[in-house]
């Protein structure tokens, strides 16, 4: 796993967990203020319950006697008996009237909730003045659902930006590493060649003037090197409309392609193009490295240049349908694919900078031909 990924991941579990954390800071005191307001609104009910059957209790004894008195009281709860509310209330051990769901004793003064074969209830115990106990007890599930819909909102409003903030805290920081991962990439070439040449300077016994090629020959890459670099990041960076296109000598930049790699043949039909030149050589370096590694030892990768087409062709295997389908969008692919890693996409990139199209194919032979082909009336 490679550095900028462990940050990544790093990053996305310390803002994950401050994230629900200030999640769970806001849920917390929702939910405390619905069980609050169910519990306040349950004190308000039975006490308005328990004022109405008091005073419905003394009339009824001042007008028809004490005897009538438990049934009145069975008579004025039974009105609040389709409402989901149950009562039970008793004179000392005896009952007077009860149709709670469940058995219930608890301590006069007390109140709150409890979960009876699923349900939640909210219950409130009280004494009336006339020696009643009268416990209240109210269905209250819609409390339930609502707190439920309280924490799946929370959790679901939680993973939601959470994984938004994962993408985009991803892409920045792909987007950051871009330009070194390809930076790293097009300098492996130059640097492979520069090596061999100071080797053989080191090791072999040369004339004054091949030491003096060796070392121009290394002074031009270090050049070139840092040219890549300043052009990697400005192609990164800017527009395409924003970099400096100028004539390109082809046979020129072929040539020097070639004294990296003997192995390659070309032909030049197209003498002068209009472009970068800098980003020219990394994507014909680029096209030819993978040619000349798909090639057998020996063999030859024909170089072309005709009129708006530049074309690599090697003489290998040629690639699988998964491999073409990967060098020709890999926009389109999320990893890199063993078949052009970070190269090919940087190539397609810079041919898109130069109005061009690169695209590849089988060859004749079963190896594979590269082809860009410019569409810009500029690059004539």
């Amino acid at each position: 796993m490679k550095l900028w990924q462990k940050t990544y991941l790093l990053s996305t579990l310390l803002c994950a967990l401050i994230l629900y954390g200030c999640m769970f800071g806001v849920t917390v005191p929702a939910i405390r203020s619905t069980v609050n307001g169910a519990t306040e609104a349950a004190l308000r009910e039975e006490k308005a319950i328990a004022r109405a059957l008091e005073r419905t209790v003394q009339d009824t004894a001042a007008e028809l006697g004490e005897g009538r008195k438990r049934a009145v009281v069975g008579t004025f709860l039974d009105y609040y008996g389709g409402r989901d509310l149950y009562f039970s209330v008793t004179e000392g051990e005896e009952p007077v009237y009860v149709t709670l769901p469940f058995a219930a004793d608890y301590p006069t003064g007390t109140a709150g909730f409890l979960r009876q074969d699923g349900r939640l209830y909210t219950f409130v115990s009280d004494r009336l003045p006339a020696g009643y106990d009268l416990i209240y007890v109210k269905d209250v599930e819609d409390v339930q659902q609502l707190l439920r819909r309280q924490v799946m909102a929370a959790a679901l409003t939680g993973t939601t930006v959470a994984l938004l903030m994962a993408v985009a805290l991803y892409a920045l920081l792909y987007r950051i590493n871009l330009p070194v991962s390809r930076l790293a990439h097009e300098m492996r070439t130059p640097l492979t060649a520069m090596r061999g040449y100071a080797e053989t300077l080191r090791d072999a016994r040369l004339t004054e003037e091949q030491r003096y090629m060796a070392a121009s020959y290394i002074a031009e890459e270090s050049t070139r090197l840092s040219d890549i670099s300043s052009r990697l990041l400005t192609l990164h960076n800017a527009k395409e409309e924003a970099t400096s296109f100028g004539p390109v000598d082809v046979e020129d930049l072929f040539d020097h392609i070639r004294q990296t790699y003997p192995a390659v043949t070309y032909e030049v039909r197209w003498p002068t193009l209009f472009g970068d030149q800098a980003m020219l050589s990394s994507l014909l370096n680029n096209l030819v490295d993978n040619a000349v590694k798909a090639s057998p030892a020996g063999a030859a990768v024909e170089l072309k240049a005709e009129p708006n087409v530049l074309t690599v062709t090697d003489h290998g295997s040629g690639m699988s349908d998964e491999a073409l389908r990967y060098v020709n969008h890999p926009s389109k692919y999320k990893k890199l694919h063993s078949a052009g890693g970070l190269g090919v996409p940087l190539c397609h990139q810079i041919a898109k900078a130069h109005g061009a199209r690169l695209a590849f194919a089988r060859g004749a032979d079963g190896g594979t031909v590269a082809t860009v082909t410019f569409y810009n009336s500029l690059t004539s």
